[in-house]
């Protein structure tokens, strides 16, 4: 199984709606994408220092291939261009596989 892991880090002041993220740019990620799963994980503070990440999607693929050809598609642009309507911090993506 393949997988794309977009986390968004903790940033003082930063702006990420949560509401918006689940309701309208999962769902679209999804659709343009065609992942077979997400996993959402939501950054909690442990102890007094803020979680290290304010949000991390798991996205799941049946194959690389699968993978590529979602990141391919390019309707990519469109989730690409919706980020700014949820956050201004920079995410970091990174691909993988099972192990």
């Amino acid at each position: 199984m393949a997988s794309l892991n977009v986390l968004y880090p903790s940033k003082e002041g930063a702006r990420f709606d949560l509401a918006y993220y689940r309701a309208t740019h999962i769902p679209l990620a999804m659709k343009v994408m065609g992942a077979a799963n997400v996993i959402l994980i939501e950054g909690v503070a442990m102890g007094s220092a803020p979680p290290a990440y304010v949000m991390i999607a798991h996205f799941q693929f049946a194959s690389p291939e699968a993978l590529r050809a979602g990141l391919a598609n390019p309707a990519i642009a469109d989730v690409r261009a919706d980020i700014a309507k949820f956050t201004d911090i920079k995410p970091t993506v990174m691909q993988g596989r099972s192990a």
